[in-house]
């Protein structure tokens, strides 16, 4: 469910933020250093064309018909990975970009990011996974902000998406729509020239069917 460019302006889909409730502007659905879930309800089943591997990394780049390119880490679900190849057609099962934190940039909020990205998430309701789903992390100042529709363009200062060119600072990112209800008050308190810091999960597959 996203269309993303390396370069330029970067358009994802998110959802519900989990966040610390001690954390000033902040959406909140859990506790922060309990367990980070990514939910079922952002996993999607969706037919693709594999156009680029980075098995050093375990990242899949795919191409949907209707959403364009898409840059996955396979999960160690993903056990025929060493299989793909590019060009083949696969049916791919995989779940959205998640944020996880969003704030006014503060010492706080850095913390609670750091101790995000050293905690990880897990995916809801899958068995068998041993490793956390990778976060990532971007911050820098708010230029667009639109709380009615879960928009906020920022400024990169951190280099923190999970890309490869990572986008340069002062690059301008439009990050994932914010859709929870919690998401959407703490969206709603910061304005345009404020710092920020967010926290957001890698795109993951968990299983790949080889069509042909």
């Amino acid at each position: 469910m996203l269309n993303s460019n390396r370069r330029g302006l970067l358009k994802l889909l998110g959802g519900a933020t989990v966040v610390g409730a001690a954390l000033p502007a902040l959406s909140l659905t859990a506790h922060a250093q309990a367990d980070l879930v990514v939910p079922n309800s952002y996993q999607n089943f969706k037919r693709g064309t594999i156009s680029s591997l980075r098995p050093e990394r375990r990242i899949v780049n795919v191409d949907w018909q209707d959403l364009g390119r898409v840059k996955m880490r396979a999960a160690d679900l993903v056990t025929n990975y060493s299989s793909l190849r590019d060009g083949q057609i696969i049916d791919f099962s995989w779940y959205d970009y998640l944020d996880f934190l969003i704030a006014k940039k503060s010492a706080q909020s850095e913390a609670q990011a750091a101790a995000m990205m050293s905690q990880g998430a897990r995916l809801e309701g899958i068995p068998g996974a041993q490793e956390r789903i990778k976060l990532w992390t971007m911050s820098g100042m708010a230029t667009g902000v639109d709380a009615a529709n879960g928009k906020l363009l920022v400024i990169n200062a951190s280099n923190g998406r999970p890309e490869d060119p990572s986008p340069d600072a002062g690059e301008i990112i439009t990050l994932p729509p914010v859709q929870s209800a919690a998401g959407r008050q703490a969206l709603a308190m910061i304005k345009p020239g404020d710092l920020v810091t967010t926290v957001w999960s890698q795109q993951t597959a968990i299983k790949a069917t080889i069509i042909r």
